[in-house]
């Protein structure tokens, strides 16, 4: 890597960083990097002005798609790498057939 392309890489982790202070700088900076060697995987040139805006649109995904605190402590946080437990649907037990629900109208299947 040239020695001129380290700086801007640093400046521009260092811009994210401010902007997303609720995410670990390691994340931001692993963000970037890898978004660098993808353009040049794919034989572009890594403009940093397009790598910002693609990273900013990765970490704005990544802080919209966090887990919402609960303060009311119904549900304790799961650690991550791990899968939240759901609790299956409960079935009436009537005896009979559940009812038939009705179809979804989509602009598909109309």
């Amino acid at each position: 890597m040239s020695p001129s392309v380290v700086p801007t890489r640093d400046d521009l982790v260092a811009r994210l960083r401010v902007r997303f202070a609720d995410i670990p700088a390691e994340n931001v900076r692993r963000c970037v990097d890898d978004l660098w060697c993808c353009c040049t995987h794919l034989g572009m040139r890594p403009d940093a002005r397009t790598i910002e805006r693609l990273a900013a649109s990765r970490l704005t995904g990544v802080v919209r798609g966090a887990r919402p605190p609960y303060p009311d402590g119904e549900r304790a946080p799961v650690p991550p790498g791990r899968a939240a437990a759901t609790p299956a649907p409960v079935r009436p037990t009537t005896g009979g057939p559940a009812p038939a629900r009705a179809a979804a109208r989509t602009p598909i299947g109309m």
